[in-house]
């Protein structure tokens, strides 16, 4: 269990986050690579219940072409988190929500001269205002989002106990016509030879809350075909080494969705203390 002291103020750690991403969506590819310096810290604790700082170092990413331009261009409001835990040992509330709301109405004008020729510019601008005017809901989607999931799975946060299957809960953000696509876990603990743990994660879509629905539908519409495939096939997994302090030395999630002949979505995130 992920227990926290007034010892623990002022640790840190610094990591170095990789994310490879590769997408298709009828028939047109795009692809993009991700390097990222960061350091974590303890800022307070209270009642056992930690305040953690992820700063930014350095941010670099291959491609800054449509969705991906605006990754890159909005890279900038997110360079300071300042955060609480959630019930689960997961992102919770984030607390500097008003320095990050003064960093995005430095950057808009230069965004909507940047951005002028694009058609959803707008819906684009109005949906991060709404995103930044509660930090309830901005904790939500940085949530399951990389690479805080990898920071703060929630996984520490069990009492797991060798070669016993617990069940958990993730989610992969911004799928098609749904939100989310939501995914139950199994996670294993099994201790190495060298002493030190291992914690392995594998998902499988949770059915009864996926709107497969919504999909089937937007599909059909793309393809104007009423027979043509629209089942979301999913693999998932997780992997984390345990270290001394209730972090891992390295994590890593691989995820790769599919519906035949219309959409391939495959992720690899890695982080690495360093």
């Amino acid at each position: 269990m992920m227990e926290f002291s007034s010892q623990d103020i002022g640790k840190t750690r610094k990591y170095a986050f990789l994310r490879e991403e590769r997408y298709r969506f009828q028939g047109l590819r795009n692809e993009n690579h991700v390097e990222m310096g960061m350091t974590v810290d303890v800022l307070s604790v209270q009642q056992g219940l930690p305040v953690f700082k992820i700063s930014m170092l350095r941010y670099k990413q291959s491609n800054a072409i449509g969705m991906y331009r605006w990754v890159g261009d909005l890279h900038e409001i997110r360079n300071e988190l300042i955060f609480t835990l959630d019930e689960n040992g997961r992102l919770g509330t984030v607390l500097n929500i008003e320095d990050i709301r003064k960093k995005w109405e430095k950057i808009k004008p230069e965004l909507i001269r940047n951005h002028k020729t694009e058609p959803y510019k707008d819906i684009f601008m109005t949906g991060i205002s709404e995103l930044l005017e509660d930090p309830v809901q901005l904790a939500s989607a940085l949530r399951f989002a990389h690479p805080y999931l990898l920071l703060f799975p929630g996984i520490h946060h069990n009492d797991l106990k060798k070669q016993e299957t617990l069940k958990g809960y993730r989610e992969l953000p911004n799928f098609l016509a749904t939100k989310n696509v939501p995914i139950n876990t199994a996670e294993t603990l099994t201790e190495l030879s060298d002493g030190t743990y291992r914690i392995d994660v594998s998902g499988s879509i949770d059915e009864d809350r996926f709107e497969q629905d919504k999909v089937t539908a937007m599909i059909r519409i793309l393809k104007n075909r009423p027979r043509v495939p629209t089942q979301l096939q999913l693999g998932y997994i997780e992997r984390y080494h345990l270290d001394e302090w209730p972090w891992s030395s390295q994590s890593m999630c691989m995820s790769i969705a599919e519906i035949p002949g219309t959409l391939y979505r495959e992720e690899r995130n890695i982080l690495k203390a360093i």
